[in-house]
């Protein structure tokens, strides 16, 4: 029979269905990702880009969550993939998590009974596969029947190690061995092989007792008298040390010797048997699990494929370069020039601090940028090798930084040449300029999401009161996106 996918409800002793440690971990993932697509879509990202972020957010946690309280220690890995501050993720999880997550689990639920109800009933190949499949027990590793007396045991010939009766088998065999009914509440259970060990061994050898009141001490004179009585005749004795050689010692036997050897050689050590670490095993398996999900309906938004392949380790500067936007890079210029501009060289240095060391790079391959493009040589090679060797950066990456870098240079250089356009109208086409630059901006931002760029401009233009008015600004517009589709590199 094929390997049972890993249970995600569990009927408890009331009849009722409870998640299991795997379905609670399993619920979490699932309300983490659609919390984090929710939040991408209020910031009005395009919907392509939301599934984009959302496969890397569960490939990263497939391959880095294994608990369910692990979620909220990768917060700071979160905002980075999903470019928004570990505040705003944080302040958003907050408000919205438990009314997700409620959801998802009331999902899951249903979703999981109804499976329940219309499976299948199950085939099995023997008696046995069906035996082991519906009792959960498997006969252990190298271990043999073997017969103890009247006990049936499992043996392992290689350690002799023993795993005695349970249930039926081990109430007869202590009927039989006489076991009180009260052994098994004790502290320490009675070992049946150290029962039938103890109701095979021969008779203990009666000794005789020995009075606990001290005999008084008799005089040595009264001994000899005593023990040679009948020899003494006044003749000179002849004292000999030691018996005859032809006299046989008499050894009286010990009591306390006696019963050493008779405890050291029927006494067997009880052996403990614990079961949990097997179901610890089982049950860590299904907590750390991750790349089985089940497929939700619509109304959730999260969609999954039935099963994931091993994740590989994910790059965050990678991720971070994916998700680099032209709006980040025009803030990052803005307060560079802000800084140049109040000449507060040591308010710089504590901002420049406190960047990612991704955003370092930017700052400084930047700088690299501007010198390239005043005709200045810089070796790119010796560059990328040089900052990759004191940071985690890859050169791939910092390849990739310099051509963004590049790419939101230009349209940088539009926006500045746009202004410089617009101030030819006249001061009404200005006034209406200023309203709309915001606006105009943001959907530069869009860049190279060139369809969006013009469905925003159009929204834009919608608005502007006079033909003559619009027709100045779609001149703009067009020759601005001709421009910038003319240089971008993709």
């Amino acid at each position: 029979m094929a390997e049972s996918s890993k249970k995600v409800l569990e009927k408890k002793g009331q009849g009722e269905y409870e998640f299991t440690a795997y379905g609670e971990f399993l619920s979490y993932f699932h309300a983490h990702i659609d919390i984090f697509k929710r939040l991408l879509k209020a910031k009005k990202m395009d919907p392509t880009k939301v599934d984009e972020v959302a496969k890397q957010i569960k490939s990263y946690m497939t391959g880095n969550i294994k608990k369910t309280d692990q979620f909220f220690e990768h917060l700071p890995q979160f905002a980075t993939i999903l470019g928004v501050s570990k505040e705003e993720v944080s302040a958003y999880l907050n408000s919205n998590f438990i009314e997700v997550l409620t959801k998802v689990q009331e999902k899951l639920k249903s979703q999981e009974l109804e499976k329940l109800e219309n499976a299948p009933a199950p085939s099995f190949t023997s008696i046995t596969e069906e035996i082991v499949e519906r009792l959960q027990v498997t006969h252990p590793k190298d271990f043999v029947f073997a017969q103890k007396g009247i006990l049936m045991v499992l043996e392992n010939p290689l350690t002799g190690e023993i795993i005695e009766p349970q249930g039926l088998m081990a109430a007869s065999a202590k009927a039989a061995l006489a076991i009180p009914a009260g052994a098994d509440s004790e502290k320490e259970p009675v070992s049946l092989t150290e029962a039938l060990a103890v109701a095979n061994a021969p008779p203990t050898p009666t000794v005789k007792k020995q009075s606990l009141i001290p005999e008084k001490d008799k005089s040595i004179l009264q001994e000899i008298v005593e023990t040679f009585g009948e020899h003494l005749t006044g003749e000179l004795l002849e004292v000999k040390i030691g018996p005859e050689v032809t006299d046989t010692p008499h050894l009286e036997s010990s009591p306390t010797s006696s019963a050493t050897k008779t405890n050291e050689e029927y006494e067997i050590e009880d052996l403990e048997f614990d079961d949990s670490s097997e179901s610890e095993k089982g049950s860590g398996n299904t907590s750390v699990a991750s790349d089985d999900h089940d497929d939700f309906s619509d109304d959730l938004g999260i969609e999954y494929e039935e099963e994931v392949p091993p994740a590989q380790a994910v790059d965050l500067n990678s991720v971070r370069l994916g998700n680099y936007s032209v709006k980040e890079f025009m803030d990052l210029v803005q307060t560079i020039t802000t800084y140049q501009t109040k000449g507060d060289q040591v308010g710089y240095q504590n901002w420049l601090r406190s960047l990612s060391e991704f955003d370092k790079a930017v700052v400084s391959l930047r700088t690299q940028v501007l010198k390239e493009q005043k005709n200045e040589m810089v070796d790119w090679n010796s560059l990328f090798q040089m900052m990759s060797s004191k940071s985690e950066l890859k050169p791939d990456v910092l390849k990739g930084i310099v051509k963004k870098i590049k790419n939101y240079q230009i349209v940088k250089l539009t926006l500045d040449r746009m202004i410089q356009e617009f101030k030819k109208g006249s001061p009404e086409f200005m006034q209406i300029v200023k309203m709309a630059w915001p606006h105009i901006q943001k959907s530069f931002y869009e860049v190279p999401n060139y369809p969006q760029v013009q469905n925003l401009l159009r929204g834009i233009l919608s608005r502007v009161n006079g033909e003559a008015h619009k027709k100045e600004f779609s001149k703009i517009f067009s020759m601005a996106l001709n421009f910038i589709q003319s240089k971008f590199q993709v």
